[in-house]
């Protein structure tokens, strides 16, 4: 693949608010599965950070970190309200990763900075809450949902500036059990097949390793700083990072930066039907960043 610069899009690609407290472009209805994607920069009233595409429906899930809500991307309808969540705790949201179940029920972390640290989930039928019996002293981040339908997350403790984390099978009944140890920070979590691929901030290393073992970490790369994964094509994987750039893994240690000139990317989804990628874009300013948007780019 080679490297994507679109900033020349971006000024005739931004997309004005429309509509309630968030905006979003609608394409055409129904579009042509084999027509080119068109990179697109859409600007949000709203701070996105996780990214999970839902491939039977055609819709990206959004979780909004500066109003404690999930958006929903389509081609139809551009940037809607898709659910809120349960009140935020003094320190904010802090939402990490959102998922969909299988009946429909979107999942998200919330980072709680060692004090607040939790699940939320806010069902189809319009009610939300938080998952019970989890330690708030556990800082989530990653979230996935492996073939059978189990949800692993990702958390780690921070005790004098010692930070120590793992990998957790969750059940949305309350409980939360650790099945790989033995990382520092790890952020993203994706599931494939019977093995989790993870990345480890602070170590600067993405890894796979199967949760029935617990105990095999077979390095996949080493670059600087990985954040939220998705799975790409291929057998590849994306992560953002602070750099402001989204890499691709191949795994065997090779990555290379395919897109950058972001300002810092937090989420990344993959549509494998008409080969794009979402980018969860975040101003990192210090005071509050106005400039969070959502990019929609081809894959080659």
């Amino acid at each position: 693949m080679r490297y994507l610069d679109t900033r020349w899009l971006w000024p005739l690609l931004i997309v004005a608010a429309c509509g309630g407290s968030s905006g979003g472009g609608a394409a055409d209805e129904n579009p042509d599965p084999d027509e080119p994607v068109v990179a697109q920069r859409i600007a949000l009233d709203g701070d996105p950070n996780g990214l999970f595409w839902d491939a039977a429906s055609g819709t990206l899930y959004i979780a909004d970190d500066n109003n404690n809500r999930i958006l929903s991307w389509t081609e139809e309808n551009g940037v809607a309200l898709a659910a809120e969540l349960p009140e935020a705790p003094p320190d904010g949201p802090g939402l990490g990763q959102v998922v969909k179940t299988a009946d429909g029920t979107l999942v998200a972390t919330r980072f709680g900075h060692g004090t607040d640290g939790a699940v939320v989930f806010a069902k189809p039928d319009g009610t939300s809450g938080v998952v019970p019996n989890l330690d708030p002293v556990r800082r989530r981040l990653g979230l996935t949902i492996a073939p059978d339908g189990t949800l692993y997350d990702t958390f780690f403790v921070s005790l004098n500036g010692v930070k120590n984390g793992s990998i957790a099978r969750l059940d949305l009944s309350g409980t939360e059990t650790e099945v790989v140890t033995g990382f520092q920070k790890p952020v993203g979590v994706v599931a494939v097949g019977d093995d989790l691929v993870v990345s480890d901030q602070d170590r600067d290393t993405v890894f796979r390793t199967p949760p029935s073992d617990g105990a095999t970490l077979e390095v996949l790369a080493q670059l600087e700083g990985p954040d939220l994964l998705c799975v790409g094509p291929d057998g590849t994987f994306y992560s953002g990072g602070k750099q402001g750039s989204v890499r691709q893994i191949q795994g065997g240690g090779q990555f290379s930066e395919v897109m950058g000139d972001f300002q810092e990317v937090r989420g990344v989804a993959y549509d494998a039907k008409r080969r794009r990628l979402f980018v969860a874009d975040h101003d990192g300013t210090e005071g509050d960043g106005v400039n969070h948007a959502l990019h929609i780019l081809p894959v080659d």
